[in-house]
């Protein structure tokens, strides 16, 4: 970390109450909720790698003692239980009193209405995806110019016979016709009943081919026996206690037809007691989301593929089993020319006490398994990371990239409030900042105070601090895009003097996604005072302004998000100017902030869209949590400015608004709430 050289700089924060201290209360929430709860042998690792290891942070130094100990090896996962009800209770508890009465008051409330609400959504859900006779029909008949045979693969092991028939009638309502249903059987001898029911299907239906194998092999070696069997030219991955909409395979072969698409995805429901009618949770997914994907097996089902692909991944991997769906799709997606997603629920999830999507607990292998094949799939792509579970989900998982190049970044502050402020920020960067190759450049816009401008002219003379002076009618954008073609960093990161830094490994974090090719924007979350969320990203086409809505805005810092996504890092459409990292000769080449708008508001927004609309990726690390005090900036953007920002945004990005976010399905409702669109 780096230090203050000028002493007149440390002592004029500390005389002014601006100084922060390197740990506080916040600062240990946010490092808390980045823990992976590891429990890491003592002997391989270095008393340094302490600080970056959260579940040693803070423990007495008996409970390391007891480490080194032949003993611990039996005590370890007695401590890994208390570790993980440990953080839990900390995050949900660590909230002031009005939060914790507004939150009981809120729970009262949504239980009371939440047995009507789910048996009323639930209704309308299933008359929705209900096809006609008419629709039907109309599928049976529809003739397609391309000649794709889908090829259903179930590894079957002592299926329960209703669960059985189910699948395999799911199939054969498909109206899509040129399929055929591979079932590999692993069952022991006790449940022979499966091997006959098959048999009788097969009798009558030429297009079920079964095949009873001489000993169960395992969820991986048995699929690929399915695929060993396989005739078609495209996969569909199916469990065999599971279901599908009688338009899965036909909505499929449009994605084909259409676009080419040679991995394709559906959303899912998931459903018990036997009738698809008890709806537990309808899964809308993003569009292709290659940052969700490595954070968690979002895919899942309904996965279809072109077999060919097969050539290049390998079939199934038995190191991987619990977690084998999860490693195919992760090589396959890396593979496919064309991934496509279809935002309709095509693929029914049956829950019982056995199924993963029950109790994670009934194939805890899976954990392991999971973040070896993410881990492993990002070392085929020369990316080397750590793969951890995130605290709130063992099958979630946040990444550690280790960086293979130490750049030099140049920190840009747009200052237009008071000196503390500004003071409060240069000085949790300096004390909280692991990642000491940095220089900030603070840019000052002539309408500062004098106990400002006396801390700027102290702050200039240390040699990573340098200050540049604007007139007041310069623009933020016209500012940032002149300082840098200056600065000497490779890569820039803008943050509102206003704000102060909560996460030592901030810079790290921003790093190790933006050196990335295929990424050219990361950003972070912004927390008020309160804990409070806001800004984690955006979702486009939505909002007051019709422009942008703000995610998790308004909700608890260590609030899930929608399939846990504020655990892991994702892909979303746009992020805010605050917080966000771009490496410097991109951003130059590609003309900067846009000088067309006056404000701040929309700067990262319109910079974003501009990024992927050349193809790169914008990531949100959500386990980057700097705090804000009051963005004056934004605020003042918030009349006249704004206003007229927003129309030219709408000039500029009509299509795109109109076309709505690829990351925000199309059935949740136009709040931001990510929940079903009743109206839909």
């Amino acid at each position: 970390m780096k230090t203050f050289e000028n002493n007149q700089v440390e002592n004029w924060i500390q005389e002014n109450h601006a100084a922060v201290t390197a740990e506080d209360k916040m600062v240990d929430d946010v490092r808390l909720f980045a823990n992976e709860w590891e429990i890491v042998e003592q002997e391989k690792m270095a008393a340094e790698d302490d600080l970056h290891n959260p579940v040693y942070a803070g423990q007495s130094d008996r409970i390391k003692r007891l480490k080194k100990k032949k003993i611990w090896k039996f005590i370890a996962p007695l401590y890994r239980l208390y570790a993980n009800v440990k953080v839990r209770i900390i995050l949900i508890c660590k909230t002031s009193k009005k939060e914790v009465i507004g939150s009981i008051v809120r729970k009262m409330k949504n239980k009371l209405l939440s047995k009507i609400m789910i048996k009323r959504r639930n209704k309308r859900f299933i008359a929705k995806i209900t096809l006609s006779k008419e629709q039907l029909e109309e599928q049976r008949n529809t003739k397609f110019s391309k000649d794709v045979k889908f090829s259903i693969v179930v590894p079957l092991y002592n299926t329960p016979e209703q669960f059985l028939r189910d699948m395999i009638g799911s199939v054969q309502a498909q109206t899509y016709g040129n399929w055929e249903l591979c079932l590999a059987d692993g069952s022991d001898a006790e449940h022979a009943e499966v091997g006959r029911i098959c048999g009788e299907y097969a009798a009558k239906d030429s297009r079920i081919v079964y095949r009873k194998l001489e000993k169960n092999e395992g969820i991986s070696e048995n699929t690929n026996e399915c695929i060993r069997m396989s005739t078609g030219n495209y996969i569909a991955l199916f469990d065999h206690d599971d279901m599908l909409h009688p338009a899965a395979l036909f909505r499929c072969m449009q994605e084909i037809e259409k676009n080419d698409a040679e991995f394709i995805y559906t959303d899912e429901m998931t459903f018990e007691k036997d009738s698809i009618q008890n709806i537990v949770t309808l899964h809308f997914k993003p569009a292709f989301s290659p940052q969700n994907l490595n954070g968690v097996n979002y895919i899942c089902h309904l996965s279809v593929f072109k077999k060919s692909l097969l050539e290049k991944t390998g079939l199934y991997d038995n190191h991987y089993d619990g977690s084998q769906d999860h490693d195919m799709i992760l090589k396959l997606t890396t593979v496919a020319k064309h991934v496509s997603h279809i935002p309709e629920v095509l693929y029914f999830w049956r829950v019982h006490p056995q199924s993963v999507s029950m109790n994670i607990n009934a194939k805890t292998y899976a954990i392991d398994a999971g973040r070896n094949a993410v881990k492993d799939n990002e070392a085929r792509l020369g990316r080397k990371t750590e793969v951890f579970s995130s605290c709130i989900c063992a099958t979630h998982y946040r990444l550690e990239y280790e960086l293979q190049e130490n750049p030099l970044v140049s920190i840009f502050v747009v200052n237009n409030g008071s000196g503390k402020g500004l003071a409060r920020l240069v000085d949790s960067i300096v004390k909280r900042t692991e990642y000491d190759n940095y220089e900030i450049c603070i840019a000052d816009f002539g309408k500062s105070s004098r106990e400002t401008q006396q801390f700027l002219a102290l702050a200039e003379q240390e040699p990573f601090i340098q200050v540049r002076r604007f007139e007041e009618d310069v623009t933020p954008a016209a500012a940032c895009n002149q300082m840098a073609e200056s600065v000497r960093g490779e890569y820039l990161v803008f943050l509102e003097a206003d704000m102060e830094i909560l996460d030592s490994r901030w810079l790290n974090r921003l790093l190790m996604y933006t050196m990335q090719d295929d990424i050219a924007v990361t950003g972070s979350r912004i927390i008020d005072p309160g804990k409070f969320v806001q800004e984690a990203g955006y979702i486009i086409g939505i909002g007051a302004d019709g422009i942008a809505h703000p995610v998790e805005h308004g909700n608890t810092f260590s609030a899930p998000g929608y399939i846990g996504r504020m655990y892991y890092a994702h892909n979303v459409s746009a992020v805010s100017m605050w917080g966000m990292m771009v490496e410097k000769k991109a951003f130059l080449e590609n003309g900067g902030f846009n000088n067309k708008l006056q404000g701040v508001y929309y700067l990262g927004i319109d910079y974003s869209l501009r990024q992927r609309k050349a193809g790169k990726q914008v990531v949100l690390e959500p386990y980057i949590i700097n705090e804000t005090h009051e963005l004056r900036l934004t605020k003042l953007d918030e009349n006249r400015v704004r206003e007229k920002d927003a129309q030219e945004m709408k000039t500029m990005w009509s299509t795109v608004l109109a076309q709505g976010d690829p990351y925000y399905n199309k059935n949740f409702a136009k709040d931001g709430s990510f929940t079903y669109d009743m109206n839909s």
